[in-house]
């Protein structure tokens, strides 16, 4: 089971930083991010991101609006710090899986090795549910205003599929007659949607094993 994203870490720091690093205003500092970060993904999976507004969010986390634009220079920014730790962790582990790639494969490890990715992904995603919620709710919506990060999170994920389509086609271990982003596409929105179903309480296992098993169904069909 992969280990739950770090805390949220803001990119925009005040100058001076309040008290010593580790110190009492500096925790204080971090526990007003926190409530600002929780409670701003609470509004943005009830009503969406566009909607809410930063004076919600401040009321809601019962912090001033001066300190939120301490940490924060818009919404835009505090929907990336929400999503910064889970993009990197995604970006690492389809990195991993690209070198893993770059070996000798037999059909069978290619298979495994793109089931072992699914099995992580679905571990990292369901591990923050609320993120994975507003993931898939704003991740298809116009890519304008403060769902920019999230968009750009979605494109990534797009990219590096079809980077490991690519590679995987490219060893002669996938069919050459069909489109690289329509096979890469396939498993990405068959995995996305039973996720879906996965936040809405639907019994289908865990999503680990259920990705997984998606993962082995395709990659038959496409198998060269």
């Amino acid at each position: 089971m992969a280990e739950k994203p770090t805390k949220h870490h803001p990119p925009n720091i005040p100058a001076e930083r309040p008290g010593p690093e580790g110190g009492k205003r500096d925790a204080n500092r971090r526990e007003k991010v926190q409530r600002l970060c929780d409670a701003s993904l609470e509004l943005f999976c009830e009503r969406g991101v566009e909607a809410v507004t930063i004076d919600e969010v401040v009321a809601k986390a019962t912090v001033s609006k001066g300190s939120f634009y301490r940490y924060f220079s818009g919404k835009e920014e505090l929907v990336e710090t929400i999503f910064a730790p889970l993009a990197k962790e995604l970006r690492d582990t389809f990195e991993i899986t690209k070198e893993a790639l770059e070996g000798p494969l037999s059909p069978d490890e290619l298979t495994e090795a793109y089931a072992k990715l699914a099995t992580t992904v679905a571990s990292l995603l369901v591990s923050s549910l609320d993120i994975l919620r507003l993931y898939l709710q704003e991740s298809r919506a116009p890519d304008v205003g403060s769902r920019r990060p999230i968009i750009r999170v979605a494109r990534d994920i797009d990219n590096i599929a079809f980077v490991l389509t690519r590679v995987a086609r490219d060893k002669g271990l996938l069919r050459s007659d069909c489109d690289l982003k329509v096979e890469a596409l396939i498993s990405l929105g068959a995995v996305e949607r039973l996720l879906f179903s996965y936040t809405r309480g639907d019994a289908l296992g865990s999503p680990g094993a259920v990705s997984a098993d998606l993962i082995r169904v395709v990659l038959d069909g496409m198998r060269a």
